[in-house]
């Protein structure tokens, strides 16, 4: 069953994959710059690997280990603190539901969300948004969507112009959202019916 909360939640989940990717990044740029001799910013990271047994990209991460002692601990880098944070914070969420051990937290949500019922994907759906809002202010970007110039929103009795498009995982799970009603419909729907519309 697919219902708006269950839209919501898929792409609140590829949006937080997205941040978290980009904080591990730059938890790593900065650790490589430590293990280089720039100790201009000393950092401290809050826990082993960044707070995961396996790395974003499939792998354990070794530098992390070594970079602990290349450094007198000093003020915590932003990113690997709120990597480690947000970590922490799925991994309750996702220990309850079904998937392989060691599976990152993300994922493992992402691919529990189409058995879901509505009220479970919309809690979902606020839970991963607000991770996401965190991970994304640390970082100083916006939201993972890009406007929908001058397709009206579907919705009935609305029509306003003011439609966006999620741009973070595979396109079948891309959504369009309107910020004036606040509904929500996928991507394939919303573009299909508009002539021209790349």
């Amino acid at each position: 069953m697919t219902t708006p909360h269950h839209l919501a939640a898929t792409a609140a989940a590829w949006s937080l994959q997205a941040a978290l990717a980009a904080l591990e990044t730059a938890a790593k740029a900065a650790i490589a710059a430590a293990v280089d001799g720039d100790r201009s910013g000393d950092i401290a990271i809050p826990s082993q690997v960044f707070g995961r047994r396996h790395g974003l990209g499939g792998h354990g991460d070794p530098t992390a280990d070594a970079a602990l002692g290349a450094w007198a601990p000093g003020r915590p880098d932003p990113h690997a603190q709120a990597l480690g944070d947000l970590l922490r914070a799925l991994d309750p969420i996702a220990g309850l539901l079904p998937g392989a051990p060691g599976m990152d937290p993300v994922t493992r949500i992402r691919r529990a969300i189409p058995a879901m019922s509505p009220l479970a994907a919309e809690r979902t759906a606020q839970a991963l948004r607000r991770l996401d809002e965190v991970a994304r202010r640390t970082l100083r970007i916006g939201p993972a969507r890009t406007p929908l110039v001058g397709v009206p929103c579907p919705a009935p009795g609305c029509g306003q112009r003011r439609l966006e498009v999620t741009t973070c995982g595979p396109e079948p799970d891309r959504a369009v959202m309107c910020a004036a009603c606040a509904g929500i419909w996928p991507r394939a729907l919303v573009l299909g019916a508009v002539a021209g519309v790349a």
